[in-house]
């Protein structure tokens, strides 16, 4: 049975709101404890590292490999360093990559330099990059100078 008299406490609403604050003090703990606990847990270890002697030409037992330079002129023509005072033709470009290629399958680890000269046409040094890349020379670089050097 309901009387008509309502009490202060049934007039009030519910809220549903979720009370943030204790979930923002526990959150500035948590940072705290970090912010104290990760200079201590990021210490390096200090460890003394073996001396080993120096490595020379002569401690290796082989030379070193010297590298097989493909020179692009002003004009676009091509020369090795195999051979400087030979200018290649365009249809020998094909058996100077067969050369290439070869050369690089017997020793992994020859360098394989394409100079250029600054007035050579970009598209014949990026095409005979890009040809050796494709047909299977791994250390392929372009030379440079460095601009100190002018």
């Amino acid at each position: 049975m309901q009387t008509g008299f309502r009490t202060a406490r049934d007039k009030k609403r519910l809220m549903a709101e979720i009370n943030v604050v204790p979930y923002i003090d526990i959150t500035l703990v948590l940072l705290i404890i970090f912010m104290v606990t990760a200079p201590i847990v990021q210490q390096a270890v200090t460890v003394q590292l073996p001396q080993a002697p120096e490595m020379t030409a002569t401690d290796e037992g082989a030379a070193p490999i010297k590298p097989f330079v493909i020179t692009v002129t002003q004009d676009g023509q091509y020369k090795t360093s195999e051979a400087p005072d030979v200018i290649l033709t365009q249809s020998e470009i094909t058996l100077l990559v067969a050369e290439t290629v070869a050369r690089a399958q017997l020793n992994q680890a020859l360098p394989v330099y394409i100079q250029g000269d600054r007035d050579a046409p970009y598209g014949r040094v990026v095409h005979l990059f890009v040809v050796l890349k494709n047909n299977g020379v791994p250390n392929v670089s372009l030379l440079t100078e460095p601009e100190s050097a002018k």
